[in-house]
């Protein structure tokens, strides 16, 4: 089964959200304050692309050559 945009963007966020999270409970470490922005940011664009059903990521992907699966089953 070849990936598709929906299985791709899911598992982009799931992972970028995986790894902010991490950095950001890691103990003894003062966390920048760009974790925490970048989480908030991931976090705005998850809720926009809900309405919108766009994402930042979809361009690069596009180019990438992954393929738009219009059906659901």
């Amino acid at each position: 089964m070849a990936m598709t945009m929906d299985r791709v963007l899911r598992l982009t966020a799931g992972v970028v959200l995986l790894v902010v999270t991490l950095v950001g409970i890691i103990p003894a470490q003062d966390v920048h304050w760009f974790w925490k922005a970048f989480l908030i940011f991931m976090a705005i664009n998850q809720i926009q692309s809900a309405f919108t059903n766009w994402c930042p990521v979809m361009v690069v992907y596009r180019k990438l050559g992954i393929k738009e699966c219009n059906e659901y089953k």
